[in-house]
């Protein structure tokens, strides 16, 4: 029984982080100090995703924690964004706030 404790724990936690159908493609544009941006997010359903920035791709990962979504950058930040229905709101360092409108 012991040997089955740590399974059972693992098949828990992991129907307990249900991962809202949030994939798919993305995208936003944004109007900063150096003029217009625009930028395409795509979320993976595997927790895996990429931003694509003016011709800068960047990946990263991503999970869903009461309500909205943590974005967990290749260099080590975190971005907490705020789901609106089927669409992101996420602050974006060195870019600003950006409302990614899905399948756009």
């Amino acid at each position: 029984m012991m040997k089955i404790l740590p399974f059972l724990m693992l098949l828990l936690c992991l129907s307990c982080s249900s991962r809202p159908d949030l994939a798919g493609r993305y995208e936003a544009s944004h109007t900063g100090p150096s003029g217009p941006v625009n930028a395409v997010m795509t979320l993976a359903e595997d927790g895996s995703g990429k931003w694509e920035i003016e011709g800068e791709v960047l990946p990263f990962s991503w999970f869903v924690r009461a309500g909205a979504i943590n974005v967990h950058t290749r260099d080590g930040a975190v971005v907490e964004g705020v789901l609106e229905g089927d669409n992101v709101r996420l602050d974006v360092p060195g870019v600003g706030k950006l409302d990614f409108v899905r399948g756009k």
